[in-house]
C-alpha cells in the first residue's frame, strides 16, 4: 500500500498513528511488513496468507477506512503451489 504524499506527512503527524497502524496490523496478521518508498510516497509492503478470495474484503477495507491508502494486490505463490499447479495443468 502507498500514501499520497500529503495525506502520509498528516498520518506520520498524528501521534496516534503508530498504534492505529499496530492495531490494524494485528487484525490483518501479515508474516511479515516492510516500510519503504514507492512511487515517490510513503509504502508498506506486506505478505499476507489470503486463504481463500473472500478474506480480501476483511484486509483491505480497514486499510482503505482507516488510512485512505492505495492497494495493490499481487498473488504469488509458493513452490509447492507451483509444483501443484504444473501438474494440473498435465490433467
Amino acid at each position: 500500500m502507498h500514501f499520497p504524499v500529503d495525506l502520509g506527512n498528516e498520518l506520520v503527524s498524528d501521534p496516534n498513528f503508530p498504534k492505529k497502524l499496530e492495531g490494524v496490523l494485528n487484525a490483518i496478521k501479515p508474516e511479515a511488513v516492510y516500510f519503504a518508498p514507492t512511487e515517490g510516497e510513503r509504502g508498506v509492503y506486506m505478505v499476507v496468507n489470503i486463504a481463500s478470495a473472500d478474506m480480501i474484503a476483511g484486509i483491505s477495507e480497514p486499510l482503505w477506512q482507516m488510512f485512505k491508502c492505495k492497494l495493490e494486490l499481487i498473488p504469488v505463490m509458493v513452490l509447492d503451489d507451483l509444483k501443484k499447479a504444473l501438474q494440473n495443468l498435465k490433467k
